[in-house]
């Protein structure tokens, strides 16, 4: 977890996961806040080639940039305010168009939240592909019933 400050006043120093996590943000998204130029400049140090930076310069940086979700632009576009399902609706299955968005941002939130919790890489791919293969499977299930 975050690094605590010595005694003699040094500043505590964070890494982009940290950053990150105390943020809720994703790792990319610190990285991009980097190449846009803005962001607090790493602080040179001994033994790590892992970026560091002041805890308090990030923290200012963040109270003066807060994170704004953005719009996905990977999913297909769909107005907004469409109508509700309605008795009629609920009875046919999923397109497999329905499939493919529910898939594409569940795996998008089962990711942020791997990463949120601090999971590895590998892991937070495993849960997104778990969370995948369960949506496929029940869309399977309600393809082959009639009642929804």
């Amino acid at each position: 977890m975050p690094k605590s400050p010595d005694s003699e006043g040094v500043p505590r120093l964070m890494t982009v996961s940290e950053i990150a996590l105390e943020h809720g943000v994703s790792r990319q998204t610190v990285h991009s806040y980097r190449t846009r130029g803005s962001f607090p400049k790493p602080v040179e140090g001994e033994g790590s080639t892992r970026p560091r930076f002041r805890a308090d310069e990030v923290a200012a940086w963040f109270a003066a940039n807060p994170p704004r979700p953005g719009k996905r632009t990977d999913l297909s576009d769909r107005t907004e305010g469409a109508p509700m399902a309605t008795a009629e609706h609920t009875q046919s299955p999923l397109s497999e168009e329905d499939v493919e968005r529910l898939t594409a941002m569940l795996t998008y939130q089962s990711t942020l939240a791997g990463q949120k919790v601090g999971l590895p890489e590998p892991r937070t791919r495993e849960l997104a592909e778990a969370v995948v293969r369960t949506v496929e499977a029940l869309a399977a299930k309600w393809a082959g019933r009639s009642d929804g």
